[in-house]
């Protein structure tokens, strides 16, 4: 998870007028002022057109706001002019890698390391675009590189932690994450994971571990969702609403509750007036933004989209949630809220037989239709649909998951 940017000394630049306004934009990049930062890094290259800090930090800056190909551009412009910096080909990385050009991240990562054979981040961020191409091993080699260099490097224990559970090394993996938890106790998304492996229950996945997840996934997502796991579940649900309505229905107002990059929003759009979309993932927004079926977007939880808002719905959609969601009780709560008389719910999980819900070792949950049933009944909810479908593919096996339409009688 490529959270982290390179960003050069304060006192790297020259001792003058516009040397102090490239210091105090940089000051106010590490403060958070990002407009501020902006208009000195851009009155520096009014001063020096070519300036490459300027031009490097304001690649930054694009990639922080989710413009990815701008970063590119602009950290490209910049490695002209200081071909020697490390710390540029390592953020160069992270934008071709959002923008899911991992062959050349990975070429941008190994320049770093040319350059500074010691730079733990551009080991971690290697680490993490050579796990996203399947390249295991490699990746393992990185992560472990990372923690030469700095053995208390919490987010590459982490990352070597993920790998090693891709490689099914599960016990591996669980002391990777209980080292991570040695180094920052308060780490929600090692937590949870651990917990997964140990089999341990927990009410739902930390937010931040849905949105990093999510993040990195964003460039790849449709394409590895669809074509490599089989997912469908957009297509299921609609067919599904679709036989329940005889293809009749018509929404006033939808909400695509974990809407990702919008394949549901797509499915359903030709049933809906008005179709708004909440998703933890800021990226995951920005692909969704793309495909213009969305009237409205938020980045967020779903339960506090639900709570903070004056609009009712007929239409609530969450496809591939609920795995992230252990007890649901606070959803439905919000859901009911929020319902119009007789409005549908349409949602999918992962397949549990029996109890409530249990915390699988993949760190995603899984429900028992009782427990959905039970839910349903004492939030005003009648089921009109609940059956087994295959949901989607683990390592080459299909996952069992529910398939459920249910209408909101007050």
């Amino acid at each position: 998870m490529n959270r982290e940017t390179s960003r050069p000394e304060g006192d790297a630049a020259p001792a003058d007028e516009t040397g102090e306004i490239l210091a105090r934009a940089i000051e106010f990049h590490r403060e958070g002022r990002l407009q501020e930062a902006e208009a000195g890094y851009r009155e520096v290259l009014r001063r020096r057109p070519q300036e490459p800090t300027s031009l490097h930090m304001l690649g930054v800056l694009a990639y922080q706001a989710g413009r990815y190909d701008r970063s590119i551009a602009l950290i490209e412009q910049a490695r002209r002019h200081a071909p020697g910096d490390a710390g540029l080909h390592t953020n160069l990385g992270s934008a071709l890698q959002a923008a899911g050009r991992l062959d050349e991240a990975v070429a941008s990562y190994q320049r770093a390391l040319g350059i500074n054979p010691d730079f733990a981040l551009a080991c971690n961020n290697l680490g993490n675009a050579l796990r996203l191409q399947g390249r295991m091993d490699e990746s393992v080699a990185a992560f472990r590189r990372a923690l030469e260099i700095d053995p208390g490097y919490t987010d590459a224990w982490v990352n070597l932690a993920v790998t090693e559970q891709a490689r099914e090394q599960p016990e591996e993996a669980a002391r990777c994450y209980q080292r991570a938890l040695e180094l920052d106790p308060a780490h929600g998304p090692a937590r949870h994971m651990l917990a997964a492996l140990r089999g341990e229950q927990t009410r739902a996945a930390p937010a931040e571990h849905v949105a990093h997840l999510f993040d990195e996934y964003a460039s790849r997502f449709d394409r590895h969702l669809v074509d490599t796991l089989g997912y469908s579940m957009p297509a299921l649900l609609r067919a599904e609403i679709d036989r329940l309505t005889d293809a009749a229905a018509e929404f006033d107002n939808a909400i695509d509750l974990g809407c990702g990059t919008g394949l549901a929003g797509v499915a359903f759009r030709p049933l809906v007036r008005r179709l708004s979309g909440v998703d933890l993932s800021a990226r995951m927004i920005d692909k969704a933004r793309e495909r213009g079926v969305y009237d409205h977007l938020r980045t967020g939880d779903i339960v506090s989209a639900l709570q903070e808002t004056d609009e009712s719905y007929d239409l609530f959609l969450c496809a591939d949630v609920f795995p992230y969601i252990g007890d649901v009780e606070p959803l439905f709560s919000a859901l009911g809220a929020r319902s119009r008389d007789n409005a549908l719910f349409a949602f999918s999980t992962e397949h549990q037989k029996e109890g409530d819900y249990r915390l699988r070792p993949t760190g995603r949950y899984a429900h028992a239709p009782d427990y959905l049933r039970k839910m349903a009944g004492e939030h005003g909810f009648e089921v009109r649909s609940l059956r087994t479908e295959n949901l989607r593919k683990h390592r080459e096996r299909w996952i069992e998951g529910d398939l459920v339409v249910l209408q909101y009688r007050g």
